[in-house]
């Protein structure tokens, strides 16, 4: 399969969130291009508590070390940003968004729902430093956040 556009990859994160979002009962909406930070807001149904959302997407996230039968899993790497690197918003997650090979139907992908504040203290003491700014976490980091919506949810009631 020829290599996807990664504007095409974002947006293919984006409308996951949402479709996601939406089957929990929850409102989603994709503000209009332009929205700096913001790719999905969430809202209860009456709208009275709402909370934003970046995504981040990328085609395969998981890292390997090692070598044949040692081969193992150690590290999920997204793409992040300079001033992504840098919000601190109680009120804004981030998603990370694993499409797990963009061309296996068979795979679903993996949602690491992850609070701002933790993406601010694990890039701060190095982000600026950084010519390109990318998420490198080991794998054990972010298993509490695997495809975990509880903390979303839970800001919304």
């Amino acid at each position: 399969m020829p290599k996807v556009p990664s504007n095409l990859t974002g947006a293919a994160g984006e409308y996951f969130i949402a479709y996601k979002i939406s089957c929990m009962g929850l409102v989603a909406a994709l503000p209009r291009s332009g929205a700096i930070g913001v790719d999905v807001l969430v809202s209860n149904l009456d709208g009275s508590k709402t909370l934003a959302i970046q995504v981040k997407t990328t085609d395969w996230a998981e890292r390997t070390r090692g070598r044949g039968n040692k081969k193992e899993a150690f590290q999920l790497q997204f793409p992040l940003g300079h001033k992504s690197a840098k919000i601190n918003n109680p009120h804004l997650f981030f998603a990370f968004v694993d499409l797990r090979g963009i061309d296996n139907a068979d795979l679903h992908p993996d949602v690491y729902l992850v609070p701002s504040r933790f993406v601010f203290d694990h890039c701060k003491a190095w982000s600026d430093q950084a010519k390109m700014v990318r998420l490198h976490v080991e794998i054990s980091k972010l298993e509490r956040y695997k495809n975990n919506w509880t903390a979303l949810v839970d800001s919304l009631k």
